[in-house]
């Protein structure tokens, strides 16, 4: 499929519309990757809202009692395993 011929869903514009100059996130259901819809030219800060979205995920896993006794270096190692598998 050619992505240069989607176009936008309602909903899509709509959270454009609500967020103007900010990357919209759209998870896709069967993956549970989410992606970043952007406007092509604008730089979005996507260091800021990583850590945003990461910080409220925790805050959620905290609430959820869902903690680990996993070590710093046991977490990066995992995060690093993590990554080199999705290369």
């Amino acid at each position: 499929m050619d992505s240069s011929k989607l176009q936008l869903t309602p909903e899509q514009r709509q959270a454009l519309a609500a967020h103007p100059g900010q990357p919209v996130h759209i998870e896709d259901g069967e993956t549970q990757k989410v992606y970043l819809l952007i406007e092509q030219g604008v730089v979005p800060t996507l260091e800021e809202e990583y850590i945003r979205q990461g910080l409220e995920t925790a805050r959620g896993q905290i609430a959820r009692g869902e903690v680990s006794s996993a070590s710093i270096g046991q977490v990066i190692a995992e995060a690093e395993r993590r990554h080199a598998s999705r290369s």
